[in-house]
């Protein structure tokens, strides 16, 4: 079977016909009527369109349709976009709120209340992650409700081709191995190989697929590059990156523009910069209330003061607000290159329909490095399965002779180890059985299964797994790499390098534990200084001096940011990789904790609390103690340690003093007070 693949309907369908919101329009676009028209067949419908052609409405149109025949899950590709959807939902005049909903992220543990809420629902608001987690859990955690299942709605469905593809992947395929009969509708913007992706749907659930397939777009789109000059200090290259943006704001005074960025931080400095310049703006961005955004939106929309909105990409995802022009902001988020469908999401946003005669974006890329991300950017958005990513090799041996790389899947190998974790998948005939259900094998036809076969060999080398009589089990390796969503290449590394760290007893040294925490992909540096490469040249040095040639120039790299921030420090232009290590550094701690209770035998459990402290906290190990107390973080540590309030004793007898250096109110201070007190 293949897909039945549509173009766009030219009988257009009046909306009154469909009362179930209040449209403004008369008609719905070519798009929308095609959906309209195969909606209430039992089948699968993929939908590719460009941004703005109004494929959410009529999704909600089929929600509505489908919601009387058992629940519906509705997957978001971000958790501020799933809770707007469920406010969205809830409103008194909004036809959905009739329905009980329940909403699963991240944000929400998954607590008997929540649960049951899951299993009453008519309408689940999801992430991509949460519904991988959900089936994947589905025996442990008793989620009968997945067979109430009628429909599932994937939206912005081109996230396959991300790095958060392959839990949408094996999410789907085992969904559709639980629940068989529902159907799923999967929205995306337009894509090259879109026919293939629509086939392979068909695959999962065997049922009749039709792929609506339209270049319609009811704004002109136009793509335009300008660049940067990126030589100098970190700070001196995002300068250069605003001031470009600044640019071209001033160079069409009377449009409306949104500014995408990438980081928060960016964020902050152009709206400084704009507002310096006279320019009305604003900062959209996750960590505004539902209030504040919706004030912005449709002081934006509707209001004429307001000219700028600084954004993260949360506003291109999903948020229905396009203005006459978009500015991109760069093409890094840290030190990892946007993916070129974020990119691309963030174009769409320009052009507002009926409004403006086009929408205009322009990408800002580096001087040195324009050509190459031009050519990235502007090659084809094809969906390929990152299932099958290959990420580097890895040294076999402790041993600066041992060159040996083998080549490594860590996705594909974490997939695996979860299904035999969660007893999925016993032996090599179920490996094979469920390998030929994904998307990786369906565009590779891997016939030979060489791809597996050496998965498969080095997990069993690194330690992940074994094999007993033609079964295969989950080492604690491999269990704690499935309990916590971690490479189980990188448990094992984690468990090699601390064995190795508390056998030479090393683990009081600060430079040892950076490098021990090695396992931890951050490799890449940019706009390094002449002081800063001196620094990693003295900590390099010393590394040698420890271990011999038995770490790449990278992996101290990374080390040294490791490094930066156990001791405090500031670490300049490595403060992208820190943060990135201190942002993952809970789960890491978690790791380290299991595999010491569970198989290593440590005996380490404070050490490693410590540890998570200074990782988190960015502190030296003597400022421990103080980071423990409620309210305390850095600042707040150094400013007691320097004010030698350095005990819990000096705490106690001084609350006045405290409240005065950390400059809080007298209920904040006895608290820290009280907590103080117990830890005596």
């Amino acid at each position: 079977m293949a897909a039945i693949v549509l173009k766009d309907q030219n009988n257009l369908v009046e909306t009154k016909n469909y009362p179930l919101a209040k449209y403004p329009f008369e008609k719905f676009n070519p798009v929308q009527s095609r959906i309209i028209e195969v909606y209430s067949d039992d089948a699968n419908v993929i939908v590719a369109a460009a941004t703005s052609s109004g494929k959410t409405i009529t999704s909600e149109i089929v929600a509505a349709h489908e919601v009387k025949n058992g629940k519906i899950i509705y997957i978001a590709p971000l958790k501020a976009l799933a809770k707007e959807k469920i406010d969205d939902w809830s409103k008194e005049d909004h036809h959905f709120s009739k329905y009980k909903k329940a909403i699963c992220t991240g944000d929400y543990r998954l607590t008997p209340e929540r649960k049951k809420e899951l299993q009453e629902a008519n309408l689940i608001m999801m992430t991509n992650e949460m519904l991988n987690s959900r089936v994947r859990n589905y025996a442990s955690e008793n989620n009968d409700w997945i067979n109430d299942v009628s429909l599932i709605i994937q939206d912005e469905f081109h996230i396959l081709g991300t790095s958060r593809g392959p839990h949408t992947e094996v999410g789907l395929m085992k969904f559709c191995e639980i629940n068989p009969k529902a159907r799923i509708i999967g929205l995306s913007a337009t894509m090259p190989n879109v026919e293939e992706i629509a086939n392979w749907v068909e695959t999962l659930n065997n049922k009749k697929t039709y792929l609506i397939d339209s270049e319609y777009r009811p704004c002109p789109l136009g793509i335009h590059w300008e660049t940067y000059f990126d030589k100098g200090t970190y700070s001196k290259v995002e300068a250069n990156k605003i001031e470009a943006a600044l640019d071209l704001l001033e160079l069409f005074p009377k449009d409306k523009f949104i500014v995408f960025v990438h980081s928060k931080k960016t964020g902050d400095a152009a709206l400084k910069t704009f507002k310096a310049a006279g320019i009305d703006c604003v900062y959209h961005n996750a960590d505004l209330d539902r209030e504040s955004r919706e004030k912005i939106e449709n002081e934006f929309k509707n209001g004429n003061k307001l000219r700028v909105i600084v954004a993260t990409s949360t506003l291109a995802w999903g948020i229905n607000l396009p203005a006459r022009r978009v500015i991109i902001l760069g093409v890094h988020r840290g030190l990892e290159e946007v993916e070129q469908f974020d990119i691309k999401q963030e174009c769409g946003r320009s052009g507002r329909v009926g409004l403006d005669p086009r929408g205009d974006a322009y990408i800002l890329v580096p001087e040195r490095k324009a050509d190459y991300h031009i050519e990235r950017l502007s090659q084809p958005a094809l969906i390929k399965s990152r299932l099958l990513e290959f990420i580097g090799g890895i040294k076999q041996e402790n041993s600066a002779n041992d060159a040996k790389e083998d080549k490594h899947y860590k996705v594909l190998a974490f997939h695996l180890v979860s299904e035999i974790h969660h007893g999925d998948i016993r032996t090599k005939e179920d490996v094979k059985k469920w390998f030929g259900k994904t998307l990786a094998y369906y565009q590779t036809n891997d016939m030979n299964n060489m791809i597996i076969e050496s998965t498969l060999a080095l997990l069993k080398k690194f330690g992940a797994i074994k094999e007993e009589n033609g079964i295969y089990k989950c080492t604690s390796v491999g269990m704690v790499a499935s309990m916590f969503y971690y490479s189980p290449f990188d448990v094992a590394d984690l468990r090699r390098n601390f064995k190795f760290l508390f056998d030479n007893n090393y683990h009081s040294n600060d430079i040892a534990l950076s490098m021990a925490l090695g396992a931890i992909d951050s490799n890449k540096l940019q706009y390094v200084t002449k002081d800063e490469i001196e620094e990693m040249e003295t900590y390099a040095f010393q590394v040698k001096k420890m271990y011999g040639e038995l770490f790449s120039p990278s992996a101290v790299k990374g080390g040294y940011a490791n490094y930066v921030l156990l001791t405090g420090g500031n670490p300049g232009p490595f403060t992208a990789m820190s943060r990135g290590i201190q942002q993952d550094f809970d789960r890491t701690a978690m790791v380290l904790n299991a595999l010491d209770s569970m198989s290593c035998q440590w005996n380490k459990r404070p050490f490693f609390n410590t540890l998570g402290i200074r990782m988190m906290y960015g502190v030296p190990i003597e400022l421990v103690p103080l980071c423990r107390l409620p309210n305390i973080g850095k600042v707040r540590a150094e400013r007691l340690w320097n004010a030698n309030l350095r005990s819990y004793d000096q705490i106690i007898a001084n609350p006045e003093h405290v409240g005065r250096i950390l400059n809080l109110k007298a209920d904040k201070v006895q608290e820290i007070i009280d907590d103080a007190r117990s830890k005596l």
